[in-house]
């Protein structure tokens, strides 16, 4: 008599989670087989359909890469779906078989679940050849929009949208809008990258995002022609997040129209004129065909050099392939910082060049921020990237050799005042009209590096006492009917605040050397236009060391506190250099945009009143902004500082309401400093007329 053998809850010697073989060994060998090739021919076919690419090249080996990740992908998710069903749990023996009964009886080819693989590995398959088989670029674009709503659909989700965009310069438009629920957006309709923070961090970081948080919405894909960003696919699914096996699925697709634009690009380039060499690393033309281009111009221009800082470096710390990351990332930064018609060319091994037709002086600057501000956000492994940047603008038909080496003039300015700065020269514009040329005046300024500077002294109420002197730049030839704030207004329309700035503290520090140890100096300067605050104030430290006047002896005067709009950015900032030593004064309280809000945010060392609020010190309004500023200044330890006095009658009435400091033509004008004990002229007649009057 033989013993009933027991149900088994699993084969003998098999774990639970290898069942699913019993069932499907083949198919669960054999899809990935058939997924992973299909990805790699269909990639061959890419690289070869629309003419030969460059096995080396930077779009063939991305490209080829990403066509590689998304078969890969599929191989994986063909795997996991064969080997591990939903609602299958540890079951006995017999009723596995009745699945498999079931199935046989349906037949193999019949079975709902074998048909929807079958199904999703075809719907890959007839997607990337509708992408490769398309024969423009916005066509194989809106192709890959197509290819991601039909394969990340579902019966139990909402809709899916993809919209694609077309990159310009620093906007986008609305190429192609796919989904069951699309036509919200127009197509064709243009926009600013900074207007969807999804796509602008997709474009700058090259590589695909998915929206922050736990439950993105949201993903956003670049598409590239080389190595610049053609278009960006942004995909939107409202009431279920996407995983990361779809996340992945858009990057592959858009690897896949990478291969397909860029192939394309370079076949219209062989078929056409012959097609200008690039530089093997970032895509970039290189120095002799920027050359031809620059001699091509017939209209205003300006060339921008750029040099990476510290690349060398770099290299030597993280290893030349660190260092050639790096400068890729720099390129694609500058193509998305530049317009179309814009040419960036790789001019050198650390240097980059740029050509603007047609740009206004007046904007070349802050054109040249922008790229220098654009790279700052790139980071390689643990180094920060940055670049020096130089610019010069020339007039039509003038030397483009010789704005070239003004550029690179300007860009030496800029390395040699700390690197990670912006520098520029618009020599060769045509000239102001004499005595009034803003322009003219400033850009000798720039070159020579010359700004005299002068100093007023800062006095007690009511002793008259000098107890500081405000250090003040003036440009050499200044026409004395002219005013001061004209010039660095002008500077601050054509984008060289930061160059201007430096140049002028820079110089009243190396004047102030004749001031008294125990007078303190202010000093001005523009926080808004300082690229990078750690950076300057090594800068400062080192200054004040040639001439041995210790930090803690100075006032910086925020003289733009009124440009941010963001307090806490302004606090964070000003705490920068409080930490080194330095005192910090806030200028020209009462001056619309500077109010209490402001003084309350910075808690500076010093508050100066503006002229303004003065001037009018019997006013109601004048005098309840007084107080508020003496309160302050009683409740965190400042001083407070009257400026514009000229008047006898003012510094009386200031004195009485307890104005402790004053500042004006009545105690002196801004002079050179003569000697390092000056005393103020006439200081015993105006204490004596001041005194008379308490």
């Amino acid at each position: 008599m033989s013993l009933p053998r027991p149900t088994l809850l699993s084969p003998p010697l098999s774990p639970p989670c290898a069942r699913p073989f019993r069932s499907g060994r083949a198919r669960a060998a054999s899809l990935p087989l058939v997924v992973a090739a299909a990805g790699l021919v269909a990639a061959y076919l890419l690289a070869n359909s629309h003419g030969p690419l460059a096995a080396d090249s930077l779009a063939a080996s991305r490209a080829a890469a990403l066509a590689m990740t998304i078969a890969a992908v599929g191989a994986v998710v063909a795997a996991a779906s064969a080997l591990v069903r939903r609602g299958d749990g540890i079951a006995p023996r017999r009723a596995a078989r009745h699945r498999t009964g079931q199935v046989g009886r349906l037949g193999r080819g019949t079975s709902p679940r074998g048909a929807h693989h079958g199904n999703r590995l075809d719907r890959i398959l007839e997607a990337m050849t509708r992408i490769s088989s398309e024969r423009d670029v916005d066509s194989v674009m809106a192709a890959a929009g197509g290819a991601v709503v039909e394969l990340l659909e579902t019966r139990t989700a909402s809709p899916v949208i993809a919209r694609v965009y077309r990159i310009e310069g620093d906007g986008m438009v609305v190429v192609s809008e796919h989904g069951a629920a699309a036509g919200a957006t127009t197509v064709g309709e243009s926009s600013l990258l900074s207007a969807d923070p999804l796509i602008l961090a997709a474009v700058t970081g090259d590589h695909t995002l998915a929206e922050a948080g736990p439950s993105p919405h949201r993903i956003a894909s670049p598409i590239h022609a080389g190595s610049a960003i053609r278009a960006v696919v942004l995909v939107e699914r409202r009431d279920r997040a996407f995983r990361d096996s779809e996340v992945t699925m858009v990057e592959g697709l858009s690897g896949i129209a990478t291969l397909a634009v860029s192939n394309l690009v370079r076949a219209r380039g062989i078929g056409g004129a012959q097609a200008e060499p690039t530089d093997g690393l970032t895509g970039l033309i290189g120095r002799a065909a920027f050359e031809r281009r620059c001699r091509e111009v017939r209209e205003s221009y300006a060339i921008i050099t750029v040099d990476v800082d510290h690349l060398n470096q770099l290299n030597n710390a993280l290893g030349r392939e660190a260092g050639d990351d790096a400068l890729r990332s720099v390129a694609r930064a500058l193509q998305a910082s530049t317009r179309e018609r814009d040419v960036v060319s790789r001019s050198g091994d650390d240097e980059f060049t740029i050509l603007t037709v047609g740009a206004a002086t007046a904007v070349v600057g802050s054109v040249a921020e922008r790229m220098r501000a654009a790279v700052s956000e790139l980071v390689s492994g643990a180094f920060p990237t940055r670049v020096s940047v130089g610019w010069a603008v020339g007039a039509a038909g003038e030397d483009s050799a010789e704005v070239w080496a003004r550029a690179d003039e300007a860009l030496g300015r800029a390395k040699r005042e700390g690197r990670n700065r912006v520098a520029g020269s618009i020599t060769g514009r045509p000239a102001a009209a004499p005595g009034r040329g803003w322009t003219t005046l400033l850009s000798r300024t720039l070159a020579s590096q010359q700004i005299h500077p002068v100093y007023q002294p800062i006095v007690t109420l009511p002793e008259a006492h000098i107890v500081a002197y405000e250090g003040l730049a003036r440009p050499i030839n200044l026409d004395g009917a002219d005013s001061v704030e004209e010039f660095f207004a002008t500077a601050q329309r054509l984008g060289v605040t930061n160059e201007l700035d430096w140049i002028c503290r820079r110089a009243v520090v190396r004047g102030a050397e004749g001031i008294r140890s125990d007078a303190q100096l202010y000093l001005n300067i523009d926080l808004s236009a300082v690229s990078d605050v750690d950076e300057d104030v090594e800068q400062m430290r080192s200054l004040l060391r040639w001439i041995g006047r210790p930090p803690a002896n100075v006032v910086l005067e925020i003289a733009d506190a009124d440009r941010f709009s963001n307090l806490g950015q302004l606090s964070a900032r000003v705490d920068v250099y409080r930490r080194a030593g330095f005192k910090i004064g806030i200028d020209d309280t009462g001056r619309p945009g500077i109010g209490v809000d402001l003084l309350y945010a910075t808690r500076p060392e010093v508050i100066k009143i503006d002229a303004s609020v003065t001037n009018r010190c019997e006013e109601v309004e004048a005098r309840t902004l007084i107080f508020e500023c003496i309160a302050l200044a009683e409740q965190i330890g400042a001083d407070v500082v009257a400026e514009g006095i000229e008047q006898l009658s003012v510094a009386a009435e200031l004195m009485k309401l307890g104005v402790n400091r004053a500042q004006g033509f009545l105690f002196g004008k801004p002079e050179s400093i003569t000697g390092p004990s000056r005393e103020l002229e006439g200081e015993p007649a105006v204490l004596r007329a001041i005194a008379a009057t308490r």
